[in-house]
């Protein structure tokens, strides 16, 4: 009988990934064509229930607060599957047809997506906007990247240059911005402008 260190761990097969699980993760090609601004629409995959991706094709006006809150917790799920960031597909088949939304169509289903980000203390930032080659010419789709509205405001905090007697007064300020209006009441402020 051979020794047990000469015999291989048979239970750390079952932990290695498989060609089907790399071929179910698109966001590895999706990051890839945005960073390349060269979103191809004709060859998108089946939407896959995990991760951090979601297709959307239509969202309209005819959506209750419900389904607004539904898809918050919806976002929220994303957003974990892809430790801090997804996407949101809209005018996208779940089979992965990009099919588009006319002009009409895909502003009621940014302002919905919008109205759920903000209900799930998020921001939605405009990545790819285009068209399928198979979609009608008037038809377009479009990715959003869905961030947690704190993460990202720092983020935005901490590329901030700041020239003149602004950077001064930011300097003398030193405070962390909570809230985005904050930040924009700050800045309102002292340029000389005064929010409501």
């Amino acid at each position: 009988m051979a020794p047990a260190q000469d015999l291989p761990d048979v239970l750390d097969a079952f932990c290695l990934r498989t060609n089907e699980d790399a071929g179910d993760d698109f966001s590895p090609q999706l990051a890839a064509m945005l960073q390349g601004q060269c979103m191809d629409w004709d060859e998108l995959p089946p939407e896959n229930d995990e991760g951090c991706i979601e297709y959307k094709w239509r969202l309209g006006p005819e959506h209750s607060r419900r389904r607004v809150a539904r898809l918050a917790t919806q976002m929220k799920f994303r957003l974990a599957e892809g430790s801090g960031t997804a996407f949101y597909l809209l005018g996208v088949r779940d089979s992965g047809f990009a099919e588009g939304l006319s002009a009409r169509e895909h502003s009621e289903a940014v302002s919905v997506l919008m109205a759920a980000a903000g209900a799930a203390d998020c921001i939605l930032l405009l990545e790819a906007l285009g068209r399928s080659s198979r979609s009608q010419k008037s038809r377009c789709c479009s990715v959003w990247r869905l961030e947690q509205r704190h993460a990202a405001v720092s983020k935005l905090s901490k590329n901030l240059h700041l020239c003149g007697s602004l950077a001064d007064s930011w300097q003398r300020c030193r405070m962390e911005v909570e809230d985005p209006k904050d930040m924009m009441e700050l800045f309102a402020f002292r340029c000389g402008q005064r929010t409501q």
